[in-house]
């Protein structure tokens, strides 16, 4: 349970991190994006997997469509990763996916906007 408090709390920290340079949204933003990503349309359809328990998939989805390296793909992603971080952890496990499984998605996304190097500051590989 602490590890998974650590892991959450660090995903967090990155995500506003990277929010607040890249997009200038305050800390307390973050929650309210994800919100606005998932009610404005086009990636409804991500977050109702997730709700309905299909997360793998909706990682899959939203990787697919990330065609292009722009400012609007990674947002959606990071709001995702933050969607995702917002589940309780029974929920994920009921789901089989984990705190660890969200830190790995956002270094793979991450990689993916070649700020590997941000994602290991702040999410280092655990012993």
């Amino acid at each position: 349970m602490i590890e998974q408090d650590y892991l959450l709390r660090q995903i967090k920290e990155y995500i506003a991190f990277m929010m607040k340079m890249l997009f200038d949204a305050e800390p307390g933003s973050i929650d309210q994006l994800s919100e606005d990503q998932k009610s404005s349309g086009g990636d409804d359809s991500l977050y109702r997997m997730v709700d309905d328990g299909h997360i793998r998939e909706a990682e899959l989805l939203l990787y697919e469509g990330m065609q292009t390296k722009t400012a609007d793909n990674l947002l959606k992603g990071y709001s995702f990763y933050q969607y995702l971080a917002q589940q309780e952890d029974d929920f994920l496990e009921a789901h089989h996916y984990s705190r660890g499984l969200i830190r790995e998605g956002v270094r793979r996304l991450a990689a993916l906007f070649d700020a590997a190097h941000l994602a290991n500051i702040f999410l280092p590989e655990l012993d």
